[in-house]
């Protein structure tokens, strides 16, 4: 009975430990559906879809729509620079287009053989009453320098997620779709510009690598 019961411990144990899938109240509404989402594995995503007819190798082209930052509402980040948020919104878009691009012919049509991704830094809900797209190079200043990051934008940062999808660029077929968290267990430290940059340099060139495995490991057109 003792060991029934230290087995029965060690599975609720692992059960709660182990992350859920994002539930209806919580998302942000940046993807469809967030039904198709399972939890990822290792060097994944945190919770991921793949289309399994998806035709991977008939992909050799990226169309890369503007990142943007959802939130809800204009103020809801007030305590954020805007600065700040901006440049998190053009960092994270400089180091996915500078991976992509040593992989893929990065293009603005939409035809067979393109793959159209979009990509979200998301702290919103979709229930929210009111919600606020900020596109990346939208204008406004661009905090310089790599100096310590403000503490609002530390925290920020700590509990924001990527969201993001593929589709073929042509029909609009889904292939993909995830949401990603910021681990905390082996996290990178975040105190500085330079960590941040850092940190999108590797989340980017995973991103890049897993996609490259898919379609075969085209190379620039």
């Amino acid at each position: 009975m003792q060991r029934v019961l230290v087995w029965v411990m060690l599975l609720l144990t692992t059960a709660c430990a182990r992350p859920r899938p994002p539930q209806p109240a919580e998302v942000s509404g940046f993807l469809d559906d967030y039904t198709l989402l399972r939890e990822g594995g290792p060097n994944e995503v945190a919770f991921v879809y793949r289309n399994p007819d998806a035709r991977w190798t008939s992909y050799d082209r990226v169309l890369l729509e503007p990142l943007t930052l959802w939130r809800s509402g204009r103020k809801s980040l007030d305590a954020v620079p805007e600065s700040d948020l901006l440049r998190l919104i053009s960092d994270l878009e400089d180091a996915v287009r500078r991976h992509l691009g040593a992989g893929y012919a990065l293009v603005d049509a939409a035809e067979a053989g393109v793959m159209r991704i979009r990509l979200g830094i998301t702290e919103a809900r979709a229930t929210d009453p009111v919600l606020d797209v900020m596109r990346a190079h939208s204008g406004g200043d661009v905090t310089p320098g790599d100096g310590p990051l403000d503490a609002e934008t530390r925290r920020f940062i700590e509990r924001a997620q990527i969201e993001g999808e593929i589709r073929d660029a042509r029909t609009d077929q889904l292939l993909a779709a995830g949401v990603d968290r910021r681990r905390r267990e082996g996290a990178m430290p975040i105190a500085t510009w330079t960590d941040v940059d850092r940190l999108f340099d590797f989340w980017a060139a995973r991103l890049c690598a897993r996609l490259q495995a898919r379609t075969g490991g085209a190379g620039p057109r």
